[in-house]
């Protein structure tokens, strides 16, 4: 910068016995200072602009790569799983005839005694040990299905832990993103405030609160280009986390 604002104040306190001296003096160093920010302000807005349009491009990726992940993970073992599923219904639908008569006359025989019917409990429990082998294997066969089917189960929980704790520093990178990303609007906010403001003091042709109002809008520029640097390395380590991630997949 040609001359800084301070140089102006400092300018301002030397000639205070020339009030018209100051005003001029002041006036030109301010426009002087408006030029010099120009300069930097042009660079960090299109650097801004870059830096939004990849991390943009960045985020997507990711997301889209995520997304990709997580249907991997949720079909490690399904087609397993669900096969075991319907074989497992499938018996109990075939065997439930035969066990709940099975039961029935178990509950039947228990009545029968406690009224003390010994003939009808003795008939009752001829019929119910003449199903009994029946019962059995049925019971044991739908016992082994759901043993398999809850093996799979806790293999496919396994193997999709191991994937998912990979992925445990994607969330921590993306609480970073977000608290910065409110740091990005606050500045924003505060940016396009001191650019209204500057906008006017063009207006009125007032050079020295034009030069404030345009440091200011170059200092909320380089803060948000601070912040997107930041944002941009946060969005390059998910992509490397997904990709380490995935190549635990079974």
């Amino acid at each position: 910068m040609k001359m800084s604002l301070l140089a102006v104040i400092m300018l301002s306190m030397m000639l205070g016995g020339n009030r018209q001296l100051v005003a001029a003096s002041s006036w030109d160093a301010a426009l002087d200072g408006i030029d010099a920010v120009y300069d930097g302000l042009t660079a960090v807005q299109t650097l801004v602009k870059q830096e939004s349009l990849e991390i943009s491009a960045l985020r997507k990726k990711n997301n889209d790569a995520l997304s990709a992940l997580n249907a991997k993970i949720r079909a490690i073992d399904q087609t397993t799983v669900t096969r075991l599923t319907q074989e497992t219904e499938a018996l109990q639908r075939k065997h439930a005839p035969l066990l709940e008569q099975y039961a029935s006359l178990g509950k039947q025989v228990t009545a029968a005694k406690k009224r003390k019917d010994k003939k009808s409990a003795d008939m009752l429990e001829l019929k119910r040990n003449q199903l009994k082998p029946a019962a059995t294997s049925a019971s044991a066969e739908i016992k082994a299905k759901k043993e398999a089917l809850s093996a799979a189960k806790k293999s496919k929980t396994a193997k999709a832990k191991v994937v998912k704790d990979a992925l445990v520093p994607v969330q921590t990178l993306k609480k970073r993103i977000t608290a910065e990303n409110k740091s990005v609007a606050a500045a924003r906010k505060h940016l396009s405030a001191a650019d209204k403001r500057y906008k006017a003091s063009v207006k009125r042709g007032d050079a020295i609160v034009a030069a404030l109002e345009l440091k200011t809008v170059y200092d909320q520029t380089k803060a948000i280009h601070a912040s997107l640097t930041k944002v941009y390395e946060w969005e390059r380590q998910i992509a490397q986390n997904v990709t380490l991630a995935a190549a635990k997949l079974p």
